[in-house]
């Protein structure tokens, strides 16, 4: 099971493309966009993961 803690920021986010959406629909959007997710980077090496991670992190850093 995988835990997902919907922040108001993201709420907020999602509203602003459908006013009418529901914290339970984001969550599982959430949830299902973290699994596939999942999925794909298992099956990936572990080299092929730390290059990923590191060009997140540069990214992340600007």
């Amino acid at each position: 099971m995988i835990n997902v803690y919907l922040s108001a920021r993201a709420l907020a986010a999602a509203r602003s493309v459908d006013p009418a959406v529901s914290p339970a629909a984001v969550h599982a959007a959430v949830e299902i966009a973290l699994v596939e997710q999942l999925r794909e980077v298992a099956t990936w090496s572990p080299d092929r993961i730390r290059d990923r991670a590191a060009r997140i992190e540069q990214d992340a850093a600007g």
